[in-house]
Parts: structure tokens; sequence; C-alpha cells
């Protein structure tokens, strides 16, 4: 006799294996949302009472008005009517049904679910958006992950969003779990990047389980990334391997056992833990053909958060949306060869690749030049390099072009060799503003034509000790100062330091062209604990949209931006030059204001 139960056992299952399971949430016949719940109250499928689907899934952590939701029926032959309008009897008449009724606050993914085995399964999904009098077939035939559904709402911000969420969560449980076992700041990072590395090595990723000892499982840990970097034709080999093999001292791998909280522990049994945690949970989110993130700098963040070291190194890591946002900048094509000369753990070479796979459609041939030839990066610290590397390999980098060294003495080599015409960098903070300006004229220097687009410190652009002023001086005689965007003060959250974006057209002298000054201080972020600074409210995607066509056309809109030519001796920040409508000031704006001038001279002075 067939058996419901059966077919939603394997719904139940699907999501609860997806690896975005802890970013979602999935109630059955009714939820705990006031506006799910008075969307459904007259929705019962016999026209009387209360709705009850039976799956609804929503994303809680985002706020988001997008919805799946899901019915199932045992028997195939029950998967639809001729005329879809036996929701009572039917898996998609009745999935429909009830996309209708919540369709009038949300957007709906209604999944229609039949059969009682997965080789069986029949399923129809159909895209409902808000306030539309109908549906749209979306013609797939089996479960999808969360992260596929997403695409389909076509919203990439949103997906990013939640996969960073989830990432950030993933990395506080990790470091809680290290943090137990004494396991060493510096050490957390590079243990999950030579983990993740290592199991892009088949033979690794189907024996780790079968070690018996943690130094056995170690060297096969150590071939698996021998066997990686050399199949990948990495540079810098004997860098990277010598990074991994430092985490062979952390008692875990030379131990037979360890305490935690008080009890030993078998340190093979610990290890393998580790190893299928972020085999299960981490590693299919970091292969995802699309994904944009730079998963390593979001664990090395999390890892390093309280141990200090941070802004004493001057290492600041750079968000995704604002990685992103320099590809729209830039106007990042198909073509573009981009180069980071200070790549840190890979960030904006990653939301490059990801934008020009993008624009290369369905050309594998681009698509595999774009990777073997198209993004360029030096770091000088080993470790980060070597986190700039993993991260590139783990998206299919076919021949990482990142170098482990000073960008200064490579500069003649990276314009030969590779000709870059963007250049993308968020150079060390510790380095001072003439320094950070330096990198500036690096990345200059390395372009033959192109532009380059950089987060500094916002006293690099109003401070006038001498030095500075004389490295503005020389950098305007060649290039151009195309715009200057007044970015969040929080934009780097933990971190605290304002910052804007410089953007430069090389070898074209600035002479009388007028420079774009801009307002960005509001990007719609807001802090959430265990989640970072996220887009909560979701307006990031009309703030960019709205602030991407000004910029494009160098319009001076009243509030958000102005046109100036300025010298090496004067303000380049929007501030200085945009007018102000005193008569919309409040006490809390001028409190606000005032806040943050102080904490912006603690930091800087």
């Amino acid at each position: 006799m067939a058996n419901e139960r059966i077919t939603e056992d394997l719904v139940r299952n699907h999501f609860k294996n997806d690896v975005l399971h802890n970013v979602i949430k999935i109630e059955e016949q009714k939820s705990s949302n006031k506006k799910i719940q008075e969307l459904l109250k007259n929705a019962s499928k016999s026209g009387e009472g209360v709705g009850k689907p039976e799956f609804i899934i929503s994303f809680p952590v985002q706020n988001s008005d997008f919805l799946i939701v899901i019915e199932c029926k045992a028997a195939t032959s029950k998967h639809e009517s001729a005329n879809f309008d036996k929701p009572k009897d039917y898996a998609v008449d009745g999935v429909l049904h009830y996309a209708k009724f919540l369709s009038q606050g949300f957007d709906v993914l209604a999944v229609a679910v039949s059969g009682e085995n997965e080789t069986e399964l029949s399923i129809s999904t159909f895209q409902w958006k808000q306030n539309e009098p109908s549906y749209k077939n979306e013609n797939t035939s089996k479960l999808l992950s969360i992260h596929d559904y997403l695409k389909i709402f076509q919203n990439d911000s949103f997906s990013e969003n939640l996969k960073n969420i989830d990432i950030i969560q993933k990395a506080v449980f990790l470091n809680d779990e290290f943090q137990s076992y004494s396991i060493t700041e510096n050490s957390r990072c590079t243990i999950v990047s030579a983990i993740l590395l290592s199991l892009l090595d088949n033979t690794f990723k189907t024996s780790y389980s079968t070690c018996t000892s943690s130094n056995q499982l170690a060297e096969n840990l150590l071939q698996a990334l021998k066997w990686v970097l050399k199949n990948r034709n990495v540079r810098n080999q004997d860098s990277m391997l010598g990074e991994f093999q430092k985490i062979l001292n952390e008692p875990i791998f030379k131990q037979e056992s360890i305490k935690r909280e008080k009890e030993n522990q078998q340190t093979i049994e610990v290890v393998k833990n580790f190893v299928t945690y972020l085999h299960e949970n981490v590693f299919p989110l970091i292969t995802m053909e699309d994904a944009g993130i730079d998963v390593l700098g979001k664990f090395y963040t999390e890892f390093i958060r309280y141990a200090g070291s941070s802004q004493s190194q001057g290492l600041v890591l750079t968000p995704f949306h604002v990685t992103d946002f320099f590809c729209d900048l830039a106007n990042i094509t198909a073509d573009s060869y981009v180069y980071d000369p200070c790549c840190g753990s890979g960030g904006f070479l990653i939301s490059a690749m990801k934008r020009m796979l993008s624009l290369a459609g369905n050309d594998t041939e681009k698509k595999n030049q774009i990777k073997s030839n198209q993004l360029i990066g030096v770091e000088r610290r080993p470790d980060m390099f070597t986190y700039a590397c993993s991260n590139m390999l783990f998206r299919g980098d076919g021949k990482s072009n990142i170098y482990c060294g000073d960008c200064f003495n490579l500069e003649t080599q990276i314009l030969q060799n590779h000709k870059p015409n963007v250049v993308f960098l968020n150079p060390p903070y510790d380095v001072g503003n003439t320094g950070q300006m330096e990198f500036i004229e690096h990345g200059l220097k390395v372009l033959e034509s192109g532009v380059v687009i950089a987060i500094v410190q916002m006293s690099c652009a109003i401070k006038n000790d001498k030095n500075l002023i004389a490295i503005k001086k020389r950098l305007l005689e060649k290039h151009h100062l195309k715009a200057i965007i007044s970015m969040p003060d929080e934009v780097f959250a933990p971190v605290n330091v304002v910052t804007c974006i410089m953007v430069w057209e090389a070898n074209k002298p600035n002479q009388d062209l007028e420079t774009w000054f801009s307002y960005l201080k509001d990007d719609g972020f807001e802090k959430r604990k265990h989640k970072g600074r996220i887009d909560v409210k979701k307006k990031w995607i009309g703030i960019r949209t709205k602030f991407v066509n000004a910029y494009k056309n160098s319009k001076e809109i009243e509030g958000l931006s102005v046109k100036k030519c300025v010298s090496a001796i004067d303000e380049w920040c929007v501030e200085a030059y945009m007018e102000t409508d005193y008569s919309t000031l409040t006490i809390e704006d001028f409190q606000k204001v005032v806040k943050s001038f102080y904490v912006f001279k603690i930091i800087n002075e």
C-alpha cells in the first residue's frame, strides 16, 4: 500500500543533508511565521480552514521574502491532474494551491514530489512571484540543493549573503572546537586549508577514514597536498608545503591522545572528526561552480578575531560585496587581466574570476583561458599566500599565477609576463599613508592602460604631510584620479578603520580633468552576532544599482556626488565639496558625526 510518509522522509533527508541546512528553517504542516500563518489561514484544500503544506522552507537569517513550499504524494500516478484543479488528490495541484495564497506576500518556489524511492520520484518545480497572477514552470526533474533553488530566484546578492552567513557560523563552531583542544590561532586556518585542499585528491578523500593513527593521517594528508600542488602546476609549491608542514607540530598530529575538558581523547578520532566536518559541511560550498566567497579569508578572520594580531599586522580582509563592487567599478569583461599586488587570501581574484566566468557564458575554451592566465596575484606573507593559492585551486584555477614575495621586486616580471589591464588592491594599512599610495603607484606602473582601484584609509586622501603630497603630485602628473568614494565606517568590522575607494586611470595625465567624489556611507549592511555585517533588509542591490549608474555616467547628484578638479594639496573626499542641507539635520546626526570623527582620530593618530 502506498505510504506518503516514505515520500516525506525522502524530502526531509534531502534537505537535512544540504550544505546550507543550518541557515534555513524547515517547518511541517504549519509555520511560526506570523505572515505565513495569516496567508494560510483560509488556504485549506477543502476550502474551509487553515492550509497545511507538507514542508515550508524559509530563510529567517535574512528576513527574506523567499519561500519554498513542498507537497508530497506516495504514488506517481497522483503527481498531477490534467487541469491542476484537484489540490486534495494531486501533488502539483496541491502545491500550486498553496503557492497562490503564499505569493500574496512572498516569492514562492512550489515543489511537487511523488514516489516512494529516489529512482522513481516525479518532481515538478514552479516559481510564483509575489502578487503575480500566475506561475512559471521551471522544468526541473529532481530535488535541488538550496543553493540551486536560490539561483532560480535569480538573486545573487541574497544567495551569496546566505552562504556568507553559513560560512561564518561554521567558522565560529570550528574556532570553538580548535580552542577546546588548545590549537593555536595561527595554525587554525592552515589546518583548515590543508584539509580542504587535500580533499581535492580522490585517494585521500576516500581513504582518510581508514587511518589508524593521527601520524598516518598526517602523512597521507601531506602526500595528497604534494599531488594536488604538482598536478595543478602551482608556483612556489615548496613555500606552501613548508606552511602546511608547520601544523604537524600541533599536539593533535604528534600525540596519541589529547585533553579536552579534563578528559583524554584519541587524537586520530579528533582529526578524523575535523576532516569529516570539513568534507561534509565546507568542501561542497567552496567547490560550487559559481562560488564567489573568500572562504578561507572568512575562516581566518574569525580565527584571529580574539588573537590581537590582525590590526597590528595591518591585515584587513575585504568583504565580498566590496570585492564584487570593484568588478562593477572596473567594468570587468571576459577579456580583463586582473592583478592584485597584495592579494591576502584572494578575495578580489575570486570575485573577478566569478564575474569573468559568468561573462564567458558557455565558452569552455575562454573559461579555461581565464582560469589559466587572466588572474594574477602577489602576497608577501607565506601563510596568506598559501590561503590565496588554495582558494583559487578550489575554483579550478588551472595555473595559479600567484607569487609569494614582494610585489615591488616583481614589478617588471608582472608587466612583461602578464600585462594586466585591471588592478584591484587593499594595501596593508600598517605601512602608513605614503606606503599605501606607493602600492597604488606600483599598480599604475604595471599597466600600459586600464584602471587601478584601491580601498585605502581615508587619511591617505585628506592628510597633508610632505611625503604624501609628493607621491600624490607624482601620480597626478601621469595618471587620472577618476573617482574617490567615501565608504561606510564599519565596512571592515570588527576592525575599525575609516576608508575610501580610489579609482585611477593609468597613463592619462590628470591635468584639468575632474574627479568624481561620492558618498557611500550607507551600504545597507548591519552587524549581527556570529553573522558579521549582513544585508538584513536587502538594501544593497538597490543602493549598488543606483550608485554604479551614477558612477558610470559621472553624475552629480545632491547628497551623493560632486565633480571637482583637485591638486595634490587638496582634500580628496566628497565631504569637503558636497553641499549639505542643514535644515534636515538632527541632534542625532550631529552626535553620530562627532563620535565617528573621534573614533577616526583615535585610530589614525
